[in-house]
């Protein structure tokens, strides 16, 4: 009950999202002109400008809430997220690699944009693949991934800086995309990754039994016969997949992956599938609302969402560390 409730407050903050803007419209006008029956202006605002980054938002909102629940799940630490532990910074090097390495002295793309998530995948892969090789393979220590996420983390931070420093005007004018924003949002956008999100979501929810299990531990789920070391590698490409997919559309919104899954956890409880279903919720209207703060609070400028999620965000991390102090 509590995500059908969840689902009708997406619902209301995308209409609200439709509503809002530089253009007020009513929301007769906003849903007339989602399905094109109202007047040519409309229907440009409601379908062309606002519609599909609306549309990318929730979608990227719950790839970035579902990795988060996997991640904090998977390592029985609140702290977890794709930011926190390296991989969404990692996927930006990656975005950031392709626009530096495939494009000309002239300013041109040598390849389509759509190519652009493998490279950023295979980062969050080389990420990940270091995490659990040093955390997860054959003995598991949460405190020595969490340090070495924040090592990454630090490391892929520089590398995105030097990045932009060093080469060309291209990656010189990614500092939104690293902010992270939806500004730029396609429909082709959106059905790629809500497609991935389907399928994905499918694989998980098909091993939810086993994510279960993981709460009380690895020795425990070994001994009732749970494949610890196959949904780690599983739950580690799933979120390399999701992470790169994501970054690549949106950026670096960060700070997403933590919050949802702990907002999710108070509103439909520990149990794992429907956790992680309220934490892509969450995630979703949490990205909306801020795409819709940062194009309404200061027009005629446009603040990418990521700054406020961020500014959330922050605070929010370093209450989590004292939290956590406090019950070691």
């Amino acid at each position: 009950m509590k995500l059908i409730y969840s689902a009708l407050s997406l619902f209301l903050v995308t209409l609200m999202a439709l509503c809002l803007g530089d253009s007020w419209l009513n929301p007769g006008q906003a849903v007339t002109g989602l399905f094109g029956t109202s007047d040519a202006y409309t229907n440009l605002v409601v379908q062309t400008i606002r519609l599909p980054r609306i549309l990318l938002a929730i979608a990227a909102g719950a790839a970035f809430g579902m990795t988060g629940c996997l991640l904090q799940t998977l390592t029985r630490n609140p702290l977890a997220s794709p930011d926190v532990i390296g991989l969404s910074q990692m996927a930006n090097v990656g975005a950031l690699m392709f626009l530096v390495l495939f494009t000309s002295t002239g300013g041109a793309l040598l390849f389509p944009i759509h190519y652009q998530p493998v490279s950023a995948i295979c980062c969050a892969l080389l990420a990940g693949f270091v995490l659990y090789l040093f955390s997860f393979y054959k003995r598991v220590s949460i405190h020595r991934f969490i340090l070495i996420g924040i090592g990454i983390n630090a490391l892929a931070q520089s590398m995105v800086t030097l990045l932009i420093l060093l080469t060309n005007k291209r990656a010189a004018q990614a500092h939104v995309f690293i902010t992270g924003s939806v500004q730029n949002a396609e429909y082709y956008q959106v059905l790629v990754l809500g497609v991935i999100l389907v399928v994905l979501t499918g694989f998980i929810l098909y091993y939810h039994r086993y994510y279960d299990i993981y709460k009380l531990g690895r020795a425990t789920s070994i001994g009732l016969g749970a494949k610890y070391q196959k949904i780690a590698v599983l739950t580690f490409v799933i979120i390399s997949i999701l992470i790169g997919f994501t970054v690549s559309f949106v950026g670096g919104i960060q700070f997403v992956g933590l919050i949802a899954p702990q907002l999710a956890i108070i509103l439909a409880g520990s149990k794992f599938y429907q956790h992680v279903l309220m934490s892509s919720v969450v995630g979703s209207i949490i990205v909306v609302l801020s795409d819709l703060l940062g194009r309404t609070l200061f027009l005629p400028l446009e603040v990418p969402a990521g700054v406020f999620t961020a500014a959330i965000g922050a605070p929010f991390f370093m209450y989590l560390l004292f939290k956590k102090r406090q019950t070691v």
